[in-house]
């Protein structure tokens, strides 16, 4: 039996409504990327330097085996930091974190590895637990829509920390990467110990320090880690707006379809109710006439 118009009409207010809400989202997302583009593109030439000056500096034939960051040792403890997001409505974006998270933890103690996981984001955390994992730290609040240099200090000595202290060997952070608009893929980054990878100094002689490349070194490293921190903080908020965006935006268009496939339900159900009713008057009309 076909649906009545009264029901379709509803189906078609509610499906309206939704529109209105995805449609909105849509436009914050857009407002919030708009920001998040700016922080990405700002700390990638600040990056970039300190990477190249870093270069330069090992190049000048610096010991760096002095400063434990550099220390790559033997050992099999490792810790996992997985970077995903409070909130969802974003497509596969947190999906794609937690299973590059899931994938590496299990290869890494298939290796033989002690893995300790540190999870940043109320879905990334959820969706590891349902999974089995137990995150030995979690941080929700301390994730924002807006990271600060003080947000990248922070997580820079709750992963350094471990480090220095001798209580892992490597530090290796989740997070998606920015690469362009449209792409943005989960990526593994060994934070710690620093091997800057594709980074070669300037051609030339080797560059004179003042003062000494150790004492610029010993002020530089803080500098690194928290610009990298932060470059990924921005990175992941960034990615997230996007995938937002689109997710919304999807969700608007598949709103659109199906209301104008509702509203031409509703005019043939309407048209056929009507004639039903022609039908029945014609009909009663011929009855008295007999």
């Amino acid at each position: 039996m076909p649906e009545q118009p009264k029901v379709i009409r509803k189906r078609i207010k509610s499906v309206s409504s939704t529109k209105k809400i995805t449609r909105t989202m849509e436009m914050v997302a857009t407002a919030k990327l708009k920001s998040a583009q700016q922080r990405v593109a700002s700390s990638g030439p600040y990056l970039e330097s300190l990477r190249q000056l870093m270069a330069e500096i090992g190049a000048s034939g610096v010991d760096v085996s002095k400063w434990p960051h550099f220390e790559v040792r033997p050992g099999n403890r490792t810790l996992l930091f997985v970077i995903t997001a409070n909130r969802g409505l974003c497509g596969s974006f947190n999906t794609n974190l937690v299973r590059l998270g899931r994938d590496t933890y299990r290869a890494k103690v298939a290796d033989g590895h002690d893995v300790r996981l540190f999870v940043a984001g109320k879905k990334g955390n959820s969706a590891l637990r349902f999974q089995g994992f137990e995150p030995e730290r979690v941080y929700i609040d301390q994730l924002s829509d807006r990271p600060t240099p003080d947000d990248a200090e922070y997580f820079i000595n709750e992963l350094m920390t471990p480090f220095l202290e001798n209580e892992v060997d490597e530090v290796l952070v989740v997070y998606p990467h920015w690469e362009s608009l449209g792409r943005q893929p989960a990526t593994l980054l060994r934070l710690l110990p620093i091997a800057p990878e594709g980074i070669t100094a300037s051609s030339g002689p080797a560059p004179l320090f003042e003062p000494s490349a150790e004492l610029i070194l010993d002020k530089l490293l803080p500098l690194y880690g928290r610009q990298i921190m932060y470059s990924v903080l921005a990175e992941a908020v960034a990615s997230e707006q996007v995938a937002r965006r689109i997710a919304m935006k999807l969700a608007s268009d598949n709103a659109s379809d199906m209301v104008n496939l509702l509203t031409r339900q509703y005019n043939r159900a309407r048209q056929a109710l009507i004639t039903k009713e022609i039908a029945e008057i014609l009909g009663g009309s011929e009855a008295l006439k007999e």
